[in-house]
């Protein structure tokens, strides 16, 4: 299982070729790909920060609704705990929400698809670059 991180879904809805390239790589390799909740918060903030705000609420909702959302839960509230705590302690925080999105991903056991490089930063997550 893969996480369309916020930059690689903003990638696909402006039909950015390497992104549609690295879908089709994902679906070819029979990945199972989905996204988070933390994710889909980001996208709404981004639609509406927008100058096309229907428009693209549009495009946002056609794309969730063949997304599977991983939310939140107990153990992702403990992982996103002590990777944060030790990011901080580390002093190479890389934010509350990616830091979040890593947590959901990793209790789920999947990996994130990004252009984000700090993603690499986060032990024990599967990082797929594009």
């Amino acid at each position: 299982m893969i996480v369309l991180d916020t930059a690689f879904i903003v990638d696909l809805l402006r039909g950015r070729q390497k992104a549609q390239e690295m879908l089709s790589r994902l679906e070819d390799g029979n990945e199972s790909v989905c996204t988070t909740s933390i994710n889909v918060l980001e996208l709404y903030r981004g639609v509406f920060l927008s100058k096309k705000i229907d428009e693209n609420l549009r495009m946002l909702s056609a794309m969730l609704d063949q997304l599977l959302v991983l939310d939140l839960n107990e153990d992702a509230y403990e992982i996103f705990g002590a990777l944060s705590a030790w990011l901080r302690s580390s002093g190479r925080p890389v934010g509350d929400l990616d830091e979040a999105i890593a947590a959901i991903a990793l209790a789920y056991g999947a990996g994130v698809v990004s252009r984000d490089r700090h993603f690499l930063l986060l032990p024990g997550l599967r990082v797929v670059e594009y």
